[in-house]
């Protein structure tokens, strides 16, 4: 805590340089309140939901330069990102203790979970053509049916507005990292269009680290009579990963600290995700929508045998594979209006899903779900906002599963206060691998199931240039799936682990300093168990911290700094404990050229990451870099 302090004062040191004393006094900040479509599946502004909200807008997007979505998401309370080693590597994400397998992530509504695994690849999802990231924190199994235990993120693209306009932007840095983007987007009477294209590449820190990820992103919308709209997505994405981190060896156990490294372990994936949605709102009282997505992923590995090291397990130690996963889901929405007090929805989802994985431990996999919901939303006098939703739904392999949901938010506009809570029950199917992976799978596990509840309060003062958050929550989990290990290959096997829990607070402040200068400040304390081993859960640290600063010196300089500190996490009984971590990140924009011919603006982009250098691992047994940064330029047309 001292060292955070110590990096917290000269940051603000550095930011309160000459230059920023001789600004004018504080004036009222005009912030518009995001309306977010994720909570209730209709637009919604956030002051009115219950349900403890993030959205990461595109502005920030751009003026933090995140190179990966997964760097986006570190700032949002209550979530922890972690990548297991250098850029492009393996990303998974939680929330509030609950694992990536219980957290739902979706592309523009479309689930980009796989069906193996169970957790979405973040690595494998490009920042480019984002509109927003909306982030819900809570179950939210009601709407979105198994998997979202801990909460649903949504990746929202951006679609094309006014005339033609172009960008693009090259970047370069350490560890021969690379990165090169454009996009282009516009309307034209009914129609607007919006495109990307990206490549992200990069060496990392050891031999066989190199990183490659290519990108292609798209949305074509045209508008219709009687306020309808048809809108069609697709996000195509490949990339190629040398895995350098040996993980099976003659010493079989925990994972050193210093890694051993592998020198042909290769991996590559390529997804594709379409969407396709059409709405209508013909009478003021009723408005329908149908969506169609797919979701497929190929994902290959292979590595070859190393001569220095035999398997003693009479196993594969190494071995090629060929994973193979597709989905295909339908939604029907509707959504009946009664003024502007009560809004019902009903929906209608049917999801087919498959898995082949070709390799020395074939298997192929396939399944259905069928669900139903209803949703009640009343607003009462423009200071209480009340909404609750049931939902069915029926999995081929597991039978039928009911959920439910309600939550309030009580406005007082006078004292700039907000109350709310919430309660719900989610559950989680166990995955294709947790079924049929040979040696690894147990047909007879039961799916996990949840009860949640939370409560917080949300206060504006000094005319909303001092923003406050703070919630309880609190989940209880019965038959969560967790891994033992085992004396034959895969070495390890899911089983029912019990009763859990999880608690905890999140608490932020937002103050706009000055008018060019915002401070945020975001803590996250999470207590977890599993009652039967009296455990933690996994890699999930007891206590989260995220600092940031921006700072508009003059109107065409743009920096910020970021501080992201977690505790130890419980690794394994074996392994025990990874340490804790501070990590700093300074960088900003400077705008060269203005309007200047055909060139509407060229910005030289910086950032650089683990400023101090230290030496960590999000993931015991995998070093994070080291110092790094990127510098590039930026031209919109």
């Amino acid at each position: 805590m001292i060292r955070i302090a110590r990096v917290l004062l000269l940051l603000l040191l550095l930011l309160a340089m000459p230059g920023g004393a001789g600004l004018a006094a504080a004036q009222e900040t005009k912030r518009l309140e995001p309306v977010v479509v994720t909570a209730t599946k209709t637009e919604t502004p956030a002051g009115e939901l219950g349900a403890s909200v993030s959205v990461v807008t595109e502005d920030e997007l751009r003026a933090y330069q995140y190179a990966t979505v997964e760097e986006a998401l570190r700032r949002v309370p209550g979530v922890e990102v972690r990548r297991s080693g250098s850029l492009g590597k393996t990303s998974s994400i939680t929330i509030r203790g609950a694992n990536a397998n219980q957290v739902q992530v979706l592309v523009d509504g479309v689930r980009v979970k796989s069906t193996t695994t169970g957790q979405a690849e973040l690595a494998d999802i490009s920042p480019d053509l984002i509109e927003r990231i909306e982030v819900i924190r809570g179950p939210q199994s009601t709407l979105y049916g198994a998997d979202a235990i801990g909460g649903v993120i949504n990746i929202i693209t951006k679609k094309g507005r006014g005339p033609f306009a172009a960008s693009v932007e090259q970047q370069a840095g350490s560890y021969d990292t690379y990165a090169s983007r454009a996009t282009l987007g516009g309307s034209w009477r009914l129609l607007d269009y919006s495109l990307a294209g990206s490549r992200l590449e990069s060496n990392g820190q050891f031999r066989n680290d190199d990183s490659t990820q290519e990108a292609l992103n798209g949305r074509l919308g045209l508008a219709l009579p009687l306020d309808s709209r048809l809108d069609f997505t697709l996000r195509w994405n490949r990339s190629e990963t040398g895995l350098p981190v040996k993980f099976l060896s003659t010493n079989f156990g925990p994972l050193p600290i210093v890694p051993v490294i592998d020198v042909n372990n290769r991996q590559s994936s390529e997804t594709s995700v379409l969407g396709l949605s059409g709405r209508t709102r013909p009478v003021p009282w009723w408005e329908s929508e149908v969506r169609l997505g797919r979701y497929e992923n190929l994902l290959w590995f292979i590595d070859l045998p190393d001569p220095a090291d035999s398997c003693p397990f009479g196993a594969p130690c190494e071995f090629p594979s060929r994973i193979r996963v597709e989905r295909r889901e339908a939604e029907w929405l509707n959504h009946l209006h009664v003024g502007t007090w009560s809004t019902s929805s009903v929906g209608l989802e049917y999801r087919h899903e498959e898995g082949d994985n070709r390799s020395s431990t074939p298997f192929a996999a396939r399944g259905w779900t069928r669900s139903a919901f209803f949703q009640q939303q009343f607003r009462v006098l423009d200071r209480l906002f009340m909404s609750a939703g049931v939902r069915v739904e029926d999995n081929s392999i597991f039978g039928t599963s009911t959920t439910e949901r309600g939550s309030l938010a009580y406005v007082v506009k006078a004292w700039g206060t907000r109350l709310r809570g919430g309660a719900g029950s989610g559950f989680r199917a166990p995955t294709f691998n947790e079924q049929f992976f040979p040696g690894f799978s147990d047909p007879t596990l039961k799916p996990e199931e949840s009860f949640s509840w939370e409560a917080g309060v949300d206060q504006k003062l000094w005319e909303n240039r001092l923003r406050l958050g703070l919630t309880y929550f609190q989940t209880s989990y019965e038959n969560l799936i967790a891994l033992v290990t085992t004396a034959t290959f895969p070495f390890v096997r899911g089983v029912n682990a019990g009763r859990s829990r999880a608690a905890g607070i999140e608490w932020s402040v937002e103050a706009d300093l000055l008018d060019t200068l915002t401070a945020s400040v975001n803590y996250t304390y999470t207590d977890t168990e599993t009652l039967a081993t009296d455990r933690p859960f996994p890699r999930e640290p007891r206590h989260r911290w995220n600092v940031a600063l921006t700072w508009e010196p003059v109107r065409t300089l743009r920096l910020f700094a970021q501080v992201h500190a977690v505790t130890r996490q419980f690794e394994s009984r074996a392994a025990g404990y990874n340490r804790g971590h501070t990590r700093v990140d300074i960088g900003g924009s400077w705008r060269l050229l203005e309007r200047w011919r055909g060139v509407q603006s060229l910005d030289l982009t910086a950032r650089v990451q683990n400023l101090l250098d230290e030496g960590y691992a999000e993931v015991r047994g995998f070093p994070a870099l080291g110092i790094n940064g990127l510098v590039g330029l930026r031209a919109a047309f």
